[in-house]
């Protein structure tokens, strides 16, 4: 920013009492304040121009006359008086570099506000840059911040997850309304005081934590105007880069030397050199200023250096609120000299009337007495290693009383292997040129010394890193010590924290030991990085950035997307074994930033025993004897025996209720009664007597699992097929219910699992004889020991049965590969994968797909085994008592259906539709009423406290919301009803957010702790196992599916991507502008009269099957009865499809918003249709479900064995090959709040559990996954972004 020139007047880059004499000399009016002068020419010369902005090449950018300048000031001065601020209060002045800067100053003098001018933060590095923000504003008292209206959207959304406790107020759209002639405002009337305190301006702190200094501009009749230059205290930078960029004669350039305590500028002069090499920096004398040389509190003689002590009306009036520090810095009196002088801490000496600053005080080095100022050793050694080294990156500074110590930064084309002595080099150097003893060198990575917002070196905080070894290792690339004269000793890493030490009491040999290998692996979970990682890397970034991308360029330029982002997170998961965060693009800026964090983070997968070797592994398998279409009979058979056991397992309850009839019954409406009474007791017997079909088939059919592999095209696999298919049914039926309760132990164990009393059973498990969990462990995610192989040109493919071993006091909520072992007190973390075969140690986390050692992990105490056994025998009865509670709320409502609904022929259709959803709606109502009672509303900010009794209730209440949720959710799971349901519950939401799923996620126990507002939230995992009740809060934002979000995080305006760790706090991630606000028809009303429209369309296709029904059932035949009832069947699950295609066919050609709205609609009948029709769970792993796909629209070139979740958009699934899909979801559709995306998928390979994929989407490769994300592949990914209602090949939609 600079002031343009008058007529006649000369360059401003001059010495200052020159340009202060021709000023005086030209102006003929004088003004008390600015701001009277600056009212005076908005009047008087309103158009003419007071402020230019120019970018790098001196090019205008921008322009600013008095009046503009008039006007601005005066609507940001409104707006500041309309918040409530009076005279002598603080604003925080913090813009992005340009000229609306001046309309916040001036408006904030305008009515007596001081302003506090301070760099505004970056919001590439707010973990760091808000609260050092934060310490600004409480210092100062300031309740506001004025900004750019874009600066300030986003610094008030980074301000709600960093808590700066400070409004942030956009001023550069203000405008002013026209003024009452007949009273003129405060902020036009008041021009200040000449004394007053005009603002604050903030020290740079390069030595220190930044200070603030009040500053008064008195103006004198001379004075022409009162400028600083740039905004934030960068004078000297800028001034170097403007010459640079006009090629400005060397002559021609003034050095000048100020300071924030004298508003930056003080004098200047020619670039003349003396004898030592010590630039001249402008005369000590002129009518406006006095340097003096300071010892001891007396002036020295010419030529000698002391401290520079300044007087000048420029002095700004202290530090504001530190009245101590003001007067012992400002209020300095000189001998022979009247009135106070700066003390300003830099040296410096006077050589014929010229300044000549040598270093800073508390700079300066000082060695068996003598001084050495540190910028000599800096400069000495770029000089020497300037090939090597980044020039204006090297430290130096007094390590102990003897020694100094150094750090310097090498340059982006450093060579390690090359290099490897340089800080050797370094050392010997400095020794031998300055004859300093060098305790430590560390060469860090570029970019990591810290300097101050105007570039000059903190070394202060570099010493006080160095001395107590709290570099991060990610950060240093070489290190040497040595101490006492000991030779020196290369440290390339530093894997653990050295102990703090004392600057002058260290007596260490600075010699690190080596460990053994055994000790080394188990303290440190890294290794170094190979040495091809670099080129992997580059290989990885250029398979998704192109050949073009620029390394050194900030991912944005490189372009940067949520898709590329998701899959670069994925790929470096398994490439390198580092779980990048979401927010990793703004942690580390650049590819090249991020290939530095890897080299020094690659993660050490566990050991792996090579299960072949094993001699409990059988040499033999199993091999083909059966050719694809014997395996389909069988399967065929196979299928109607699991439903006649289905069958079986209800004859005791039949002939149960047949005998009390007989005895009790007299007629019609009493044998009603009498059935719904016997209902608590005919389910649970239903229930028992499957289960103990499912433990008998077991042993009957498998009788044990064992070690081995089996291809699928023989016996072997269609046992294991039969009773895997019967246990699926019996989770849908029975195993929901029984979840976290010891019920579920006592089936485990029947069926062979080997399981400690006090295990935790949370999630399902199969083979179970190959299963053994130790005491006090838990298991939150399946346990299947048995895992797929690739067909080849000679046989099916194959499957391996392996154990698992999971140790005691273990938490597993991530997968386990079939002979994988989990030591005692180790943690498997949510999405992540452990290898098959991998050996895990004691006591550590497993992260990662595949997993890898991220460290120790924390054992919880010891539980109590008399309060877990109340607790275990609490959830039994709980699990009881609502089966009683759920019968009686269907008793009232069969009943109250059969008084209200008329009688006629399709009645019993509309009863039976009804009752279960409206049951359901009745449990949910008692669920609220629980969860208020039980648990009632939890204050995040209370003291987070781990009770049984919090255990109990906590369990009590979601168990019974997940019973009441299973009868409604098929019919209305999209609806917004459940945004209405949760909100009664305590969550705090808005209307506006979709929230996909919510009943499987917000449970009555975590509702208190999540807050969401205008947000797309998926199904997802809310992990408050870290930080206790820490609040969730989620706005603005889009969460994508599987994403596991931990206790405390905040997500302002981001998109994250699915099946992503979220531990930490994200703001303004992969956002996209375009996000729309919800329509009140389009959005909120129209989908809940189409998903009623639907249910209705559902209960009239429920007609034809009836009346066959109705026809067989009087039959006298019993073959009669049993062929109507299977053509019954036959003919209701050809509807289902039938309405299925044509939902599906009805989404895909609906336009736009209509569309966007259907969505929904048709994803809960898809849910609704695998529910209903869960005999397709009976067509998993089989030859016939090819034919089912087929017959549901999906292209399927091959072979298929599917044994994952439920396919959506069956139509845009392609399957090419032999396929294999083991327990991944695969779609047609993807969606957050900027878009829904409908594109083919196309699918090959073996996919293993837990991948995930969308539209667009191409899964290739002989296997890939676990947890893998698959996403949309289009070069043109601008596409997700196009507007409602656009054309092209794949129907594209915002939402909001």
């Amino acid at each position: 920013m600079r002031l343009p020139k008058e007529d006649g007047q000369d360059d401003p880059q001059q010495p200052s009492d020159q340009l202060n004499q021709q000023q005086g000399e030209r102006t003929a009016m004088s003004f008390s304040t600015i701001l009277e002068a600056l009212s005076h020419h908005a009047t008087e010369t309103p158009d003419k121009v007071v402020f230019i902005w120019v970018d790098k090449k001196c090019e205008e950018q921008n322009k600013m006359t008095f009046k503009q300048l008039e006007d601005a000031s005066n609507a940001v001065a409104a707006r500041l008086l309309k918040l409530g601020c009076q005279k002598g209060d603080r604003v925080m002045v913090a813009y992005p570099f340009g000229l609306e800067f001046l309309a916040g100053m001036f408006g904030a003098m305008k009515i007596g506000v001081i302003p506090c001018s301070i760099y505004p933060p970056n919001p590439n590095q707010l973990k760091t840059e808000m609260p050092k923000f934060h310490g600004f504003a409480e210092d100062a008292g300031a309740k506001f911040a004025l900004s750019t209206n874009m600066f300030a959207t986003g610094m008030a959304a980074a301000s709600i997850i960093y808590k700066t406790g400070v409004k942030w107020i956009g001023t550069d759209k203000l405008s002013i309304k026209k003024r009452n002639s007949k009273k003129q405002d405060y902020y036009v009337a008041y021009m200040g005081e000449p004394n007053d305190i005009c603002f604050i301006q903030y020290t740079s702190g390069s030595t220190e934590n930044c200070r603030e200094i009040g500053a008064s501009i008195n103006l004198t009749p001379t004075s022409l105007t009162a400028s600083w230059v740039p905004q934030y205290h960068d004078m000297g930078l800028s001034i170097v880069g403007v010459a640079t960029t006009l090629a400005v004669k060397p002559e021609n350039i003034y050095n000048l030397y100020g300071l924030a305590e004298s508003v930056v500028w003080l004098t200047g002069g020619p670039a003349v050199p003396d004898t030592e090499d010590l630039v001249c920096c402008g005369k000590v004398d002129s009518p406006t200023l006095k340097i003096r040389i300071v010892q001891d509190g007396k002036e020295v003689e010419e030529g000698q250096v002391g401290t520079i002590w300044v007087q000048s009306p420029r002095v700004a009036a202290g530090y504001f609120g530190q009245p101590e520090l003001t007067r012992s810095t400002f209020s300095n009196v000189l001998p022979n000299y009247n009135g106070t002088w700066l003390d300003t801490g830099d040296l410096g000496k006077v050589v014929d009337g010229q300044l000549y600053v040598t270093g800073r005080v508390k700079d300066v080095i000082i060695v068996t007495g003598k001084n050495y100022y540190p910028t000599d050793v800096e400069l000495s050694v770029d000089a020497t290693f300037g090939h090597i080294v980044r020039p204006g990156r090297t430290t130096a500074f007094q390590y102990r009383e003897d020694s100094i110590g150094i750090t310097a930064e090498p340059r982006k084309d450093f060579d390690k292997s090359a290099n490897k002595d340089l800080a050797v080099q370094i050392a010997n150097h400095v020794s031998q040129t300055h004859g300093l003893f060098v305790s430590e060198v560390v060469v860090l990575k570029p970019a990591v010394t810290p300097k101050t917002t105007s570039g000059k070196l903190k070394r202060s905080e570099v010493r006080q890193t160095t001395v107590a070894g709290d570099w991060k290792p990610s950060t240093v690339i070489l290190r040497f010590e040595r101490h006492d004269g000991a030779n020196i000793v290369e440290t390339e890493r530093v894997p653990e924290k050295r102990s703090k030490r004392n600057l002058m009491e260290q007596t260490c040999s600075g010699i690190t030991e080596a460990t053994d290998s055994e000790s080394s692996e188990r303290l440190n979970p890294f290794e170094p990085h190979s040495t091809n990682s670099s080129k992997d890397f580059q290989s990885l970034v250029i398979s998704i950035f192109g050949s073009e991308v620029d390394t050194s360029r900030s991912w944005a330029e490189n372009g940067m997307t949520s898709l590329k982002s998701a899959e670069l997170r994925n790929s470096v998961e398994e490439e390198f074994h580092v779980v990048l965060p979401v927010n990793f693009e703004q942690l580390y800026t650049t590819p090249m930033e991020l290939q530095e964090f890897l080299a020094s983070s690659e993660g050490k997968c566990f050991p792996k025993q090579n299960l072949h070797d094993d001699p409990d592994f059988p040499s033999n398998s199993s091999v083909s004897t059966l050719s694809t279409v014997q395996l389909g009979v069988i399967q065929a058979i196979g299928s109607t025996l699991i439903l006649l056991l289905v069958l079986i397992s209800a004859v005791p309850s039949y002939f149960l209720v047949s005998w009390i009839l007989d005895q009790c019954a007299k007629d019609e409406d009493e044998e009603c009664q009498i059935i719904w009474g016997l209902m608590p007791l005919t389910f649970p017997l239903f229930l028992l007597s499957f289960s103990l079909v499912v433990v008998l088939f077991k042993v009957i059919v498998v009788w044990t699992y064992e070690p081995r592999q089996h291809c699928f095209l023989s016996w072997e696999y269609i046992r294991w097929w039969f009773v895997d298919r019967l246990v699926e049914v019996w989770e849908s039926f029975v195993g929901q219910f029984l979840l976290e309760t010891k019920y579920i132990w006592i089936f485990y164990w029947l069926l062979g699992a080997d399981l400690a009393w006090s295990a935790k059973i949370e999630s399902y498990i199969r083979e179970f004889d190959l299963v053994k969990v130790g005491s006090s462990a838990t298991i939150a995610h399946p346990l299947k020991c048995r895992k797929f192989s690739q067909s080849s040109e000679e046989e099916s493919p194959k499957m391996i049965f392996y154990p698992i071993v999971v140790g005691k006091n273990c938490k597993v909520s991530g997968m386990i590969g079939p002979g994988a072992k989990i030591g005692d007190g180790s943690k498997v973390e949510k999405l992540s994968a452990v290898e098959e075969g991998a050996l895990v140690p004691n006591a550590v986390v497993a992260r990662g797909s595949p997993a890898y050692n991220a460290g120790p992990f924390e054992q919880h105490q010891e539980s109590n085994f008399f309060a877990e056994s109340v607790l275990d025998v609490f959830k039994m009865v709980w699990a009881i008592s609502e089966a009683y509670n759920f019968f009686a709320l269907s008793s009232l409502v069969h009943f109250s259906l059969s008084s209200v609904l008329p009688s006629w022929r399709y009645g019993g259709i509309l009863h039976w539709l009804l009752l279960f959803p409206l049951t359901s709606f009745l449990a949910l109502l008692v669920s609220i009423a629980l969860k208020w009672l039980l648990i009632g509303k939890r204050d995040p900010s209370d003291e987070y406290e781990d009770s049984y009794y919090r255990r109990a209730t906590n369990w009590a209440c979601d168990f019974h919301f997940r019973a009441a949720t299973w009868a409604l959710a098929p019919f209305f799971g999209q609806s917004r009803l459940w945004t209405v349901i949760l909100y009664l519950h305590g969550l705090d939401v808005d209307i506006e957010s979709n929230l996909n799923n919510p009943y499987v996620v917000f449970f009555p126990s975590k509702v208190d702790f999540v807050k969401v507002r205008k947000s797309f939230v998926a199904t997802i995992f809310l992990d408050f196992s870290k930080c206790g009740d820490s609040k969730i809060e989620i706005i603005n934002s889009s969460i994508g599916y599987n994403v596991n979000l931990h206790a405390g995080v905040k997500i302002m305006k981001s998109m994250i991507p699915p099946r992503s760790d979220v531990p930490d706090s994200v703001y303004n991630l992969n956002q996209s502008s375009k996000a729309r606000k919800p329509s009140l028809i389009m959005d909120l009303f129209l989908p809940e009269v189409l998903q009623l429209l639907l249910n209705v369309v559902i209960f009239a296709f429920f007609i034809p099957t009836y009346e066959i029904g109705l026809a067989v059932t009087q039959s006298s035949s019993v073959a009669t009865t049993v062929c109507g009832l299977a053509a019954a069947f036959v003919l209701q699950l050809s509807l289902w499809v039938l309405l299925t295609r044509l939902v599906e066919r009805l989404l895909l050609i609906l336009p736009g918003r209509a569309q966007q709205s259907f969505f929904g609609i048709y994803i809960n009948h898809v849910w609704l249709f695998n529910v209903g029709n869960w005999l397709v769970l009976l067509l998993y792993g089989t030859p016939m479900f090819v034919y089912y796909a087929r017959m549901m629209g999906a292209e399927v070139d091959g072979d298929l064995w599917y044994f994952g979740n439920a396919l959506y958009e069956y139509s845009k699934l392609h399957f090419k090959g032999s396929v294999i899909v083991d327990s991944s979801s695969l779609n047609g559709h993807y969606i957050d709040c900027n878009g829904l995306t409908i594109d083919d998928t196309y699918v090959s390979g073996l996919i293993h559990p837990g991948c995930f994929a969308v539209a667009g989407a191409a899964v290739s490769g002989p296997e890939t996954g676990p947890w893998k994300v698959f996403l949309r592949t289009d070069d043109n990914e601008d596409s997700v972004d196009v507007e409602w209602g656009s054309e092209g090949s794949s129907q594209e939609i915002l939402e909001g």
